[in-house]
């Protein structure tokens, strides 16, 4: 295997037409290391690889401009509480930096978020506004997405989206939803 990061596979589908068209499976070296945090903590793997893409490009060691740590861009004080809920002893920030307790944690984390807003009308775009911008933001936005009706000839996710007054957050969110649906992860 090469040295880089992830692995492009090319299979050939034949359609019903009977002509071949390509598609692409991306793999990474890490699709192991997700898939078995994600299912621990009921996250959808291609939503959780969607974020790793988001925030790192699979980059373990990247260190973000707020003091976020690798793939998932954990904060230490998502790290501090995913050990305290656990009764584990004070972690150390280099280990922050280590996919697999990264990805654990990130993953237990959305799980929080998900369960969090699981009576909202978007349990998983909440947990991704949560994610990015912060507990107290994402509640703000929730409340003002309960205050009413969605609009006709809008969708609910296009509404919701409508209320995050944070561009950067908005297509955030956004981004992660369309890449975890359609499964591209173009390097």
């Amino acid at each position: 295997m090469s040295r880089r990061t992830h692995l492009g596979i090319g299979l050939i589908v034949t359609s019903l037409c009977g002509t071949a068209a390509w598609l692409h499976v991306r793999s990474t070296r890490y699709d192991e290391i997700i898939a078995q945090a994600a299912s621990r903590h009921r996250i959808d793997f291609y939503l959780a690889k969607a974020i790793i893409y988001e925030e790192s490009w699979f980059r373990p060691g990247i260190r973000g401009a707020s003091g976020e740590l690798g793939l998932m861009q954990i904060t230490m004080g998502a790290a501090t509480d995913y050990y305290t809920r656990n009764s584990y002893p004070a972690i150390r920030p280099e280990r922050v930096l280590e996919p697999q307790l990264n990805v654990e944690i990130g993953c237990w984390y959305l799980s929080q978020s998900v369960d969090r807003y699981r009576d909202s009308p978007d349990p998983t775009m909440f947990a991704l506004l949560r994610y990015n911008a912060g507990e107290i933001r994402a509640d703000a936005w929730l409340k003002s997405a309960m205050a009413g009706p969605v609009p006709a000839g809008k969708s609910p996710e296009e509404f919701y989206l409508s209320l995050v007054d944070f561009p950067k957050t908005r297509e955030y969110v956004r981004r992660i939803l369309a890449r975890a649906r359609s499964r591209n992860y173009w390097f």
